[in-house]
């Protein structure tokens, strides 16, 4: 009887370990951000003029590290008004987003030319 339970113990701080090194592994700028999301460490953000849900990352490389487009999805349409996205860090590039869709709130930003690396903050506004 002793034993099993050393052994139910024993599995149990395991568990623990692992769920909680769980917790803590989330990348790029959500704690929901799956790997696709990192572009090489911490981004933050800043939004004006909306609220922002969910930026996702498409990137030109395999390493996650070249950015060439931003997907922005917000809690409404805002009007259908453009957003403009500015990233910082690294080498730069130029983003053109598209206007806010009325049914789903989303907004793609596409560089202009090339792509954007070394990315340590993203900034969106809506106005």
């Amino acid at each position: 009887m002793r034993k099993s339970l050393k052994i139910a113990g024993a599995f149990g701080i395991a568990a623990l370990a692992f769920a909680g090194s769980a917790a803590f592994t989330g990348t790029g700028v959500a704690n929901t951000a799956g790997s696709s999301q990192f572009i090489g460490g911490t981004v933050s953000q800043t939004v004006t003029g909306a609220t922002l849900t969910n930026i996702l990352y498409g990137f030109t490389d395999t390493t996650n590290t070249a950015v060439n487009q931003v997907t922005l999805t917000f809690a409404d349409a805002t009007g259908g008004k453009t957003p403009t996205l500015s990233l910082t860090g690294g080498t730069a590039a130029t983003f053109t987003c598209t206007p806010i869709d009325l049914s789903s709130f989303i907004s793609t930003c596409d560089a202009t030319t090339g792509s954007q690396t070394g990315v340590t903050s993203v900034s969106v506004t809506v106005s």
